[in-house]
């Protein structure tokens, strides 16, 4: 496996934005606790999760390779698991997602950009009231609609057995963990 010093080099040799940096490490801490919940292997998800977007800037916009350059350059460097995770996180790709951790991917990816969403627009309180009750309605605030596809890719946790209001609150702590 990968020694994380070096999955973080690479990290910072093929992703200059600090945003998609911060953004890896959010989806990483909290793929290392959907691993620990599930007695996986959490160093393994947490690489899934912190190279999920290695190739952001290689792809110079263009969607459809989101996932699949990332997965070559991370060929022989992650298992076979974390690769068809990195392939599938984005439906862009056609790649079906399969695994439970193609889909806790999917989940952690879009929970992480949408805490990042709620953190710029300033909107830290909804953020701390985040529960399966007040999640839907968060999508019908006029600025935050052009989100709702956020939703239904959080939503997916559901798919691997994790309720709602667990999977926000695990994704709440590995954010929080994030920013201190």
């Amino acid at each position: 496996m990968l020694p994380k010093a070096e999955a973080v080099r690479l990290l910072k040799r093929h992703v200059k934005s600090a945003e998609i940096r911060k953004h890896s490490v959010a989806v990483s801490e909290l793929m290392g606790e959907i691993a620990r919940r599930f007695r996986m292997n959490p160093e393994e998800w947490q690489l899934c999760g912190l190279l999920h977007d290695l190739d952001r800037e290689k792809i110079q916009g263009d969607m459809s390779k989101h996932g699949l350059v990332a997965a070559e350059l991370l060929e022989s460097l992650l298992s076979r698991d974390c690769l068809h995770a990195i392939r599938a996180h984005d439906h862009r790709t056609g790649v079906t997602p399969k695994g439970i951790m193609d889909k806790a991917l999917i989940a952690s990816d879009a929970v992480a950009t949408f805490f990042s969403e709620l953190v710029e627009r300033e909107q830290t309180g909804q953020l701390a009231e985040l529960d399966s009750k007040t999640f839907p309605k968060v999508f019908e605030d006029k600025p935050l609609r052009k989100l709702g596809y956020l939703k239904y890719r959080i939503e997916i946790c559901r798919e691997i057995g994790i309720p709602l209001d667990e999977f926000l609150g695990l994704a709440r702590e590995a954010f929080e963990r994030k920013n201190s």
